[in-house]
């Protein structure tokens, strides 16, 4: 091997060396800007378990008594609409 090839392979491993630290750098700012992206959806994830979590109020569950009531209703007063547009009841 001659100095002149020598000296070449030298440059070409300091190249690749010098891309190799680039690529650490891209990946370590890529690891930090998913451990941020993971800590928000962690977060995010624990509200909504603390909603889930969370006993229904009072009125909630009176909203919900009067809309099964109210659908009830309906169901029966669409059924007598619909019988007595039939003819079965008179």
């Amino acid at each position: 091997m001659t100095m002149s090839e020598f000296d070449t392979l030298r440059a070409d491993l300091a190249g690749i060396r010098t891309d190799v630290t680039a690529l650490r750098g891209e990946f370590t700012a890529l690891r930090v800007d998913m451990d941020g992206r993971f800590h928000r959806v962690d977060v995010r994830l624990e509200r909504l378990e603390a909603k889930i979590d969370e006993k229904p109020s009072a009125m909630t569950i009176y909203q919900a008594a009067l809309g099964t009531f109210a659908g009830m209703f309906a169901v029966m007063a669409g059924t007598v609409v619909a019988l007595k547009a039939i003819g079965i009841i008179p």
